[in-house]
C-alpha cells in the first residue's frame, strides 16, 4: 500500500475517534486499532498524541477551508455581503452528522489549544487563521471595508457561529433557534455593511 494512503487511512482514525469520543478517545493503540495496522505504524507517522492531532487538524482544516472557498466561489455567493455572510453560518452550524463530527473535534481541539499550546494547538490556531483570512477576503469584495474591519468582522462571525454551534450541540437551542438567532444578527449586521 502506498505511503501516502497509509498515513491517510491512520489520519482518518483519528478523526473519527475524535468526533466519537473527543481528545480523550485518542491513544496510539486505539488509532491502530482503528485503522486496522500497526502501534508501530502509528509510532512511524506520529511519534506523539499531540503529533497525530495536529496533522489531523492540519488535514480536517485544509478540508474545511477547501470546502468554504469551493462553496464561496460559487456564483451564488457573489452577492451581498450579508447573503455570504448567511452561507457560512449555514455551512458552519453542525446541522447533520458530518458538521457536528467536526463541531466535536474543533472544540476537543481547541481545549488542546488553550490547556497545552503545542502541536495541535498551533494547527488549531492555523485553521482559524485560514479561516479568518478566507472569510475577510470574500467580504472585502464588493463592500467598502478596509482589510482590518473585514478581518475583525470575520472573527466576530466565527464567534457567532462557534457559539450558535455549540449552543446546538450541547441541546440548549435548536436548529430552528440557531436560524433565527443567524437571521436576527444579519438584519443588525446590514447597515453596518451599507454604509
Amino acid at each position: 500500500m502506498p505511503e501516502s494512503r497509509r498515513r491517510d487511512e491512520i489520519m482518518s482514525a483519528v478523526e473519527r475517534l475524535l468526533a466519537r469520543g473527543g481528545v480523550d478517545a485518542v491513544t496510539m493503540r486505539a488509532v491502530a486499532t482503528e485503522a486496522g495496522v500497526s502501534l508501530r505504524l502509528v509510532q512511524y507517522y506520529g511519534r506523539t498524541k499531540d503529533d497525530l492531532l495536529g496533522a489531523t487538524l492540519d488535514r480536517l482544516a485544509d478540508r474545511s477551508i477547501e470546502r468554504w472557498r469551493n462553496r464561496s466561489a460559487h456564483p451564488d455567493s457573489t452577492g451581498p455581503a450579508v447573503d455570504r455572510i448567511r452561507e457560512f453560518l449555514r455551512e458552519a452550524l453542525p446541522t447533520d452528522e458530518p458538521s457536528r463530527g467536526f463541531h466535536r473535534v474543533g472544540v476537543s481541539l481547541e481545549a488542546l489549544a488553550i490547556t497545552r499550546p503545542g502541536a495541535a494547538g498551533r494547527a488549531y490556531q492555523r485553521h482559524l487563521d485560514g479561516l479568518a483570512d478566507h472569510l475577510a477576503d470574500t467580504l472585502r469584495s464588493g463592500t467598502h471595508l478596509e482589510a482590518t474591519s473585514a478581518r475583525l468582522l470575520a472573527l466576530e462571525v466565527m464567534a457567532l457561529a462557534h457559539g450558535l454551534g455549540t449552543l446546538l450541540m450541547a441541546g440548549r437551542i435548536d436548529r430552528r433557534d440557531a436560524e433565527s438567532q443567524t437571521e436576527d444578527y444579519l438584519e443588525r449586521l446590514r447597515p453596518r455593511l451599507s454604509s
